[in-house]
């Protein structure tokens, strides 16, 4: 017996899942082809997954990938922490990657540390390579000093062993550090001017999940000559922009 029109566009619909399912993106064409449907009949079928949540279309591009609806799916079926985060961070990152020079970071908390799960360098003539998945100095640091605040802010001891020197800009003392953290929990974003490295200052803002708890960090990494000790407001509102993107995807 012949399959009606409902247990086709299942078979589709289901064969588009399957390919972005593998964490590639895919043009219209090439979706068409392994469907069997035409290029219109195809992009019907994925705007309406888009629509939906469960594919997104690449910026600036007639590609598409896995959205976070399916994301959600794969998480509840034991897709790592890491790998849920960073793909439904992605879009964003691209993103905020072709609006800024800067070099732009994802970081995520692991209990009392932080590391960079993602890097994509700025355009300066010299770049700054970052290290990947390795702890990061958490009293000198942007992304570091946003988890501090967030335990200062909860009354929590600070997760440091003292507070060594990187540079003349590290703080050593407690008490401004302290003051730092209070400033940055009613601000909302942290930098780090030539605090770790000389020449170098790193904006971050929070990421947070739908409880409200700190899981990452979105940060901007650059010379102190294109990226300031006084960032712009612009720049402070396309990252907690960004930011809020990604916590829209991670509630869904």
């Amino acid at each position: 017996m012949a399959e009606d029109d409902g247990v086709r566009a299942a078979r589709k619909t289901l064969r588009i899942l399957e390919m972005l399912a593998t964490g590639q993106d895919y043009g219209v064409t090439e979706i068409s082809r392994a469907t069997e449907m035409s290029k219109a009949r195809a992009f019907r079928y994925l705007q309406t997954m888009v629509t939906m949540g469960y594919v997104v279309q690449l910026d600036r591009s007639d590609r598409y990938a896995r959205g976070p609806r399916m994301l959600a799916l794969a998480r509840s079926i034991g897709q790592s922490t890491e790998e849920s985060l960073l793909e439904l961070a992605r879009p964003s990152l691209q993103s905020l990657h072709e609006q800024l020079d800067h070099t732009v970071n994802l970081s995520i908390v692991y209990g009392d540390s932080v590391s960079i799960l993602e890097s994509l360098p700025g355009r300066a003539l010299f770049g700054i390579l970052m290290k990947l998945h390795e702890p990061m100095p958490l009293h000198c640091t942007a992304a570091g000093k946003l988890l501090l605040a967030e335990r200062h802010a909860r009354n929590e001891p600070l997760p440091i062993s003292g507070l060594p020197a990187h540079t003349p800009h590290t703080l050593t003392e407690e008490s401004a550090l302290i003051a730092q953290l209070e400033a940055i929990s009613q601000q909302g974003w942290a930098q780090a001017p030539e605090e770790v490295m000389l020449g170098i200052n790193a904006v971050s803002v929070p990421i947070r999940d739908n409880s409200g708890e700190l899981v990452a960090m979105l940060s901007v990494l650059d010379s102190v000559q294109l990226l300031p000790a006084d960032p712009s407001d612009t720049l402070i509102s396309v990252l907690k922009q960004s930011a809020a993107q990604v916590e829209a995807r991670l509630a869904l």
